[in-house]
């Protein structure tokens, strides 16, 4: 590894707590800090207590009212490298456009937003801000840094020619000796309630299919987390019209130690989502051990299966059901997968994620410098991915 390079990291992110780039995002940036010489801009005036007692090298609008380029501090004034989390953020365009004219390159890691899943959401909407702004932006980027290689696959080539993958990561808990119930199933979903975005309705669907079943294995699934665009009522809805209230409960949104306890005391963890970045509630409750039950659209298929961390299925009603059918057969192998589920957590380790992104951005820069100059569209000789086996 070479030298430090000079970073800016730009993000918008509000302190929501069941939002995963609140907590995916301060670890990343504390991470690479510890080898590269880093900034944070958080374009809002949002800047949580626990970021400044970690010391993270982090400034708001507090701190630079005009949010411009020119106005932060030197040597991130002008950067080697600009980092963009997320891509659908209005505050970046002048950032960008500043770094556009200085020849400053720049990344992007969309979180999913460049899906063909995401992109049919209020699609209206983001067709014409695409149009008007940002396929521009996008292209004219040095590269796109994916979360997965699912999440590359399904965002299609036609953002940038220039992609690469690397996930996000976590910092491992320390993990007690999983006990599972005997007489029971207990399985969690942690996560906003999007009855969209991540399939609660599918689940719930599928669940009405098996009830008799579920019922049966003493099967219960606890939903935490806070409602997003009025989703809950009409899942609750849902759920009572299938007469599965004493399968189904909603406990409300769970942070912190709180939440560690309801991982620690579960049995199986479910994400039946239509599209995602990386989820990072998924690998928190990999890291405490639990086997878990996911779709396509988490991205993290491909790893469950290779790692044998739990159940994989589409994003269907049917397909979801057979993956729950197999949860009630297949108990016996719950501890096997259990450690496998830990396995797979071991390997986003936000240092290694931190070294892997540092030799992936020095490998652009020299492609800048070497092939092309001033112009952003490079290629790539050896598209780098993060391998997590």
């Amino acid at each position: 590894m070479k030298e430090k390079l000079t970073i800016l990291f730009l993000s918008k992110i509000t302190g929501d707590r069941a939002a995963g780039p609140t907590y995916s995002i301060p670890a990343q940036v504390a991470a690479q800090a510890k080898i590269d010489n880093l900034l944070w801009f958080n374009n809002n005036y949002n800047k949580p207590q626990a970021w400044i007692d970690n010391k993270l090298p982090v400034l708001n609008l507090t701190d630079i009212p005009s949010g411009r380029l020119n106005d932060l501090p030197a040597p991130f004034n002008q950067p080697d490298l600009i980092v963009v989390e997320m891509c659908y953020m209005h505050f970046a365009n002048k950032i960008i456009a500043a770094a556009q004219k200085q020849h400053i390159p720049y990344i992007i890691i969309p979180r999913s937003n460049f899906t063909k899943q995401a992109q049919q959401h209020k699609p209206l909407k983001k067709w014409l801000g695409n149009v008007l702004y940002f396929k521009r932006m996008v292209r004219k980027a040095a590269a796109i840094q994916y979360l997965t290689q699912q999440e590359q696959v399904e965002s299609g080539p036609g953002w940038n020619t220039n992609s690469f993958v690397i996930p996000n990561g976590i910092s491992l808990p320390v993990l007690q000796n999983k006990v599972f119930s005997a007489k029971c199933l207990r399985t969690v979903y942690v996560g906003r309630v999007e009855k969209y975005q991540k399939g609660l309705d599918l689940l719930v669907e599928a669940m009405g299919k098996l009830q008799n079943q579920l019922r049966s294995a003493h099967f219960t699934l606890d939903i935490y987390g806070p409602d997003r665009h009025n989703s809950l009522e009409p899942l609750k809805e849902r759920i009572a019209n299938l007469k599965l209230s004493d399968l189904i409960s909603y406990k409300g949104a769970v942070f912190g130690a709180e939440k560690a306890r309801v991982l620690q005391e579960a049995d199986i963890f479910v994400m039946t989502s239509r599209f995602e970045g990386h989820p990072m509630g998924l690998i928190e409750a990999l890291a405490y051990g639990l086997p878990c039950v996911v779709t396509t659209g988490t991205n993290m298929r491909e790893e469950i299966e290779k790692f044998g961390a739990g159940w994989t299925a589409d994003n269907t009603v049917d397909s979801i059901a057979a993956a729950l059918t197999k949860i009630l057969n297949e108990r016996a192998q719950f501890a096997q997968k259990s450690a496998h589920a830990r396995a797979l957590a071991e390997q986003y380790d936000w240092d290694k994620i931190a070294q892997q992104s540092h030799q992936i951005y020095e490998e652009i820069l020299n492609h800048l410098k070497e092939n092309t100059g001033n112009n952003y569209d490079i290629s790539l000789s050896h598209p780098a991915t993060f391998n997590t086996r």
